[in-house]
């Protein structure tokens, strides 16, 4: 599988949201961050290796997300939770996306506050692979200074602070100066699958 571009995003929840409802799962909410979240809501970019998320009934989930995977042809985690470690449960309380809702899947995108905070977190540690993400998110939050990104931070992750790597890669957009907003995305269309 080459990766998950906004359309497949898309594709691959519609499946969920179809099979979860006609085998008559229920309770499932996901919680959409990372790449896949930026496709979906905030601005084009490239294609992600899969769709992290915090899962709510994922026991349920599972062998529907395997059947989507072995049918599509694509990886057994291209939906998985593995990021949701790096979600905050002790800053501010995040505000929630709601892009579908139904008595038996609802699923979340986060907002894109949230994404920057987390993505300026993981630059101190990672490659150079969360920097593109960063620059289109800073003009959508409206963070221009290391203070403000400092205090975004904080707000999320209480007592952390902008690293010093991200602060070299931070102060070369403030001098340059941040980049317009881009384009958002077409909305977001899913459908109920069979009552």
């Amino acid at each position: 599988m080459e990766g998950l571009d906004r359309e497949r995003i898309l594709e691959g929840l519609q499946e969920i949201i179809q099979r979860a409802e006609s085998a008559g799962v229920s309770g499932v909410r996901l919680y959409i961050v990372g790449g896949a979240a930026l496709s979906l809501r905030y601005f084009e970019r490239d294609a992600t290796r899969d769709i992290d998320a915090r899962i709510e009934g994922s026991e349920q989930l599972a062998p529907l997300v395997q059947q989507i995977a072995n049918e599509l042809g694509w990886t057994d985690d291209w939906l998985n939770d593995k990021a949701s470690q790096f979600v905050p449960f002790y800053g501010a309380a995040v505000d929630w996306d709601p892009i579908y809702q139904s008595e038996k899947v609802t699923i979340f995108v986060a907002p894109p506050d949230l994404l920057l905070a987390m993505k300026l977190n993981a630059y101190e540690k990672r490659t150079e692979a969360d920097a593109d993400d960063i620059v289109g998110l800073l003009p959508i939050v409206g963070v221009a200074s290391l203070e403000s990104a400092d205090t975004l931070i904080d707000r999320y992750f209480p007592g952390d602070s902008v690293g010093t790597r991200t602060a070299g890669f931070l102060n070369r957009i403030f001098e340059a100066g941040v980049p317009e907003r881009r384009a958002a995305p077409p909305p977001i269309e899913l459908a109920a699958g069979p009552s």
